[in-house]
């Protein structure tokens, strides 16, 4: 049986969890566990970003959460995170959430979307239609950055 992912937008009552989430998500592969936990925007999440935000539920659970940004070009939009729950891996929270944020992008007029993901990430990205434009340096070293067209809503 297939378990129902509920959609939702993110509330302040969210932001605690939100960021233990981010964190748990961030560790869960063992690499830079030790920068992570010295570095404090690795658990939170800003209120300021609580419009942008959706919350995927599994099972009365909050599973993960998507943070899609307007981009400095109107046409492009900045996928800025996107963590799920390790217990909830590889039961398609992250690809619906994914589409989700590419759907409500694609309906305020953004024809593309940008993402910076970790090495880890770039398969499941690519998988979804995204693809490489470069590599960028990050705080944790290079990072592939990708980009997709969306579809008209």
């Amino acid at each position: 049986m297939k378990m129902q992912i509920h959609l939702r937008k993110a509330c302040e009552a969210d932001l605690v969890e939100l960021g233990e989430l981010k964190f748990c998500s961030s560790v869960a592969w063992g690499d830079f566990v030790a920068e992570l936990q010295n570095l404090p925007e690795a658990r939170h999440v800003s209120p300021e970003l609580l419009p942008h935000i959706t919350v995927a539920e599994l099972d009365g659970s909050i599973a993960g959460f998507v943070t899609v940004l307007p981009g400095d070009d109107p046409e492009q939009a900045e996928l800025e995170d996107l963590f799920v729950a390790p217990s909830f891996w590889r039961k398609g929270v992250g690809a619906q959430l994914l589409r989700a944020a590419e759907v409500r992008a694609a309906a305020r007029g953004t024809v593309r979307m940008h993402v910076i993901a970790n090495e880890r990430a770039r398969l499941f990205y690519e998988a979804a239609g995204y693809r490489p434009i470069g590599m960028v340096e990050t705080d944790f070293g290079s990072a592939p950055e990708l980009c997709k067209s969306l579809d008209p809503v």
